[in-house]
């Protein structure tokens, strides 16, 4: 029933590019097929507002030990979180990092992730 209604949803949408429709969803997979903006409301508040492409292809995690993370140039980075090995660090410029710093570990970053980060991350 719910992939009859996905698709129904999809064709509603592909009749014409002036239709929208507002859907809320724990399923990111949904998520990402449906959706060209993506908002995150937290406590009533929207916390992130992004194209959906552009939090697949830009957005990332970056995992570091604590020295690491000491050196980490931070302007780039949205929310960080204590983690075992050092730090996981949701950054919006995947690019720069990769650039900039070769050593560290680059993981792309997923709907979920960047949900998980940005509710229980701690803001930079």
């Amino acid at each position: 029933a719910r992939d009859e209604l996905l698709e129904m949803l999809r064709e509603f949408l592909e009749k014409d590019e002036e239709r929208s429709i507002l859907i809320s969803s724990h399923i990111s997979s949904d998520l990402e097929s449906l959706c060209d903006d993506l908002y995150m409301i937290h406590d009533g508040k929207i916390i992130l507002h992004e194209d959906t492409d552009v939090l697949l292809s830009d957005y990332a995690l970056l995992k570091v030990d604590a020295e690491q993370y000491s050196k980490l140039d931070k302007q780039f980075i949205l929310r960080s979180k204590k983690e075992t090995y050092g730090y996981s660090c949701l950054t919006n410029q995947k690019q720069y990092y990769m650039e900039n710093y070769p050593k560290i570990a680059i993981e792309k970053g997923t709907i979920d992730e960047v949900i998980t980060m940005m509710i229980r991350g701690t803001e930079q």
